[in-house]
């Protein structure tokens, strides 16, 4: 059995200029190396129970707090921020907020240097947790000047220059592109399982975040906890979509067929997914759409035929477009 690295107990917090708690009663219990998801949809408090692991609350966001918040073993509220920085090291969604160097290798080192560490030895971890998150070869550009994606891998390094175990995502897909958000996932992913990481992601990008494994999905609404659960138990029941969380969308066309979604068909994943269990259903179902819209489907509304244009000579930027759009659909 792991051990217990942060433990939530009747925790509640109310911010200062609100009349009612944002968290309510709160239990929970995140064990060393776990990598846990936290989704909600807006309002619903996720944000804040974040805050509340790294200090923020109530440090930044000052209000009432009542239960108790541990981390390993010891009361937040008797530990300073310096000490929680030390903890848990934070990886806002708007990276550029949290840039302080010149350079890309400056920022890192930043909490290396206000500890005073020898400078052989700040190069030393620097270069080494810059090779981690292959960020090693724009040490000498400014943070600034760099893509979302490689932003994020700065922003990643200065939390974990500084050695702490664990490591909180606060929306860390929100200004990537799908593509690049893959890419951040499977870092994390990596991290958890080459640097022994306890990793807490709090996203409402559910399906991205599923990219890889996680040990479990911490469901928030109106402030509560409403289901702690690992992704396949999750996914086999309609809580997401009562509370505005977006499901796959795999999961949706599954639904829509008829299917019966249950764990054990390896529904965590659309890759792992045993499609043989649900094949003659999703085909049936297939099938009826196709005829109902061939039934639907009306006279043309518009054609393009061959439709070439030009803002100016030399620089085309259609190239010949046919197409039809017929009275009754609905096109992207």
């Amino acid at each position: 059995m792991k051990n217990p690295i942060i433990v939530f107990e009747n925790f509640s917090f109310q911010y200062r200029a609100q009349k009612q708690p944002t968290l309510k009663n709160i239990n929970l219990t995140i064990y060393e190396g776990e990598k846990v998801l936290i989704v909600g949809p807006s309002g619903s408090g996720k944000s804040t129970l974040a805050h509340c692991i790294n200090g923020l609350v109530p440090f930044y966001y000052e209000g009432e707090i009542s239960g108790s918040l541990k981390i390993r073993g010891k009361e937040t509220k008797q530990m300073s921020i310096f000490e929680l920085s030390h903890q848990v090291g934070t990886v806002l969604q708007d990276s550029d907020s949290q840039f302080i160097g010149l350079t890309v290798g400056e920022d890192i080192a930043f909490k290396l240097e206000n500890e005073c560490i020898a400078q052989k030895m700040m190069r030393e971890k620097v270069e080494a947790v810059s090779k981690l998150v292959d960020i090693h070869s724009h040490l000498e550009d400014g943070p600034h000047d760099l893509s979302g994606g490689q932003k994020q891998r700065v922003t990643l390094a200065g939390a974990m220059v500084g050695g702490g175990d664990i490591l909180l995502f606060d929306e860390p897909l929100a200004s990537l592109d799908p593509a690049t958000g893959k890419t951040a996932i499977e870092l994390i992913d990596r991290l958890q399982s080459e640097g022994h990481k306890t990793i807490i992601i709090v996203e409402h990008r559910l399906e991205d975040v599923l990219h890889c494994d996680v040990d479990r999905v911490i469901v928030v609404s109106e402030g509560e906890i409403v289901k702690d659960e690992k992704p396949a138990e999750l996914l086999a029941l309609d809580i997401l979509s009562q509370v505005g969380i977006r499901e796959p969308l795999y999961i949706t066309a599954l639904k829509y067929a008829g299917c019966k979604i249950i764990p054990e068909t390896s529904i965590a994943h659309v890759e792992t997914l045993k499609i043989s269990d649900y094949k003659t259903q999703m085909i049936k179902w297939l099938e009826e759409i196709m005829e109902e819209k061939q039934q639907k489907m009306g006279s043309p509304l518009l054609t393009f035929e061959k439709v070439r244009f030009a803002y100016a000579e030399q620089k085309e930027i259609l190239h010949g477009i046919s197409f039809e759009v017929n009275r009754g659909e609905m096109i992207s």
